[in-house]
């Protein structure tokens, strides 16, 4: 039996899979042992509320197992990228607020406090443009304070809490679509933090944690429930086509396990995953690539 969390194919719908998934307990505590991950998310047998709302850049669980199988350098994976003007156009906003928040979480695994300070005053920057900063002024200040006093529990509840504020901010202004994009800004995030994390130190369990086509075809199925307005912007667009290729790219560790690839995600497709995240944050969150040397 596999030690890592994967998603049992008789589960529900994807909807309800994906909020299992994103409503997942927060990562390792300090000075907290945890309990050991299981060996497979059973949706049937999870005691959370199936709403998909409460967003980490990565399922918790995976976080958790990767501690367990290595011992990542977090702190190379914090980069929060120099923001000269906060962004005009919504949707691409929700994208780096998404990502932005994604990035405390990973700030937060490396315990680095002035990151996480500057990623709450960004946060609130950033929830003033959406309209949204009387809703998260409390969450970011308890961020900002939490991380001074090096207290990472309180810190990762708030950052939970200010996602979750947003989301439903959002979606009771009937701005549903725009809290999908949150949601897909964070994932990206996390995922090309824990893609790059693997390939450091390539090993089959490591590489195991990306296997979740489910959750990769819930996004997918977001974006094409969209509104034309939504769903036709250049950057959402831009993220449709690169989870086609990451479902693609998954595809060799969902044949047959007699087959060539043996049922594993190789390190080529953990380079593969991993590039096209970085592509697609380079878009609207870290700083585009030159041709420079």
């Amino acid at each position: 039996m596999p030690l890592l969390p994967r998603i049992q194919r008789q589960a529900p719908g994807s909807a309800a899979l994906a909020a299992v998934l994103l409503t997942m307990p927060l990562p390792r505590l300090m000075g907290q042992e945890q309990a050991a991950p299981p060996e497979r998310i059973d949706i049937a047998a999870f005691p959370g509320t199936l709403v998909d709302k409460v967003v980490v850049p990565v399922p918790a669980e995976i976080f958790a197992v990767l501690d367990k199988l290595d011992e990542p350098n977090w702190g190379s994976q914090v980069h929060l990228p120099e923001m000269e003007r906060v962004e005009v156009d919504r949707m691409r906003l929700a994208l780096i607020f998404g990502a932005t928040v994604g990035e405390g979480f990973i700030a937060v695994e490396a315990e680095q406090t002035r990151p996480i300070q500057d990623i709450g005053r960004r946060v609130l920057k950033l929830a003033d443009a959406l309209g949204l900063q009387d809703a998260v002024v409390p969450h970011c200040q308890s961020i900002i304070d939490s991380a001074e006093l090096r207290n990472w529990r309180k810190v990762r509840s708030e950052l939970d809490r200010t996602q979750q504020t947003v989301r439903d901010t959002m979606e009771e202004l009937r701005d549903e679509e725009l809290a999908s994009l949150v949601s897909l800004g964070g994932w990206l995030r996390g995922t090309r933090a824990l893609t790059q994390l693997i390939a450091e130190a390539y090993n089959h369990d490591k590489a195991e944690l990306l296997n979740q086509p489910d959750l990769v075809n819930h996004f997918r199925e977001t974006i094409a429930a969209m509104k034309p307005r939504v769903r036709d912007h250049a950057d959402v667009e831009a993220v449709d086509q690169g989870l086609g290729e990451i479902l693609e790219a998954l595809s060799e560790a969902e044949g047959d396990e007699g087959g060539d690839s043996g049922g594993v995600v190789s390190s080529g497709t953990v380079k593969r995953i991993g590039e096209t995240c970085d592509e697609l944050l380079r878009r609207f969150y870290l700083e585009p690539k030159t041709d420079n040397p």
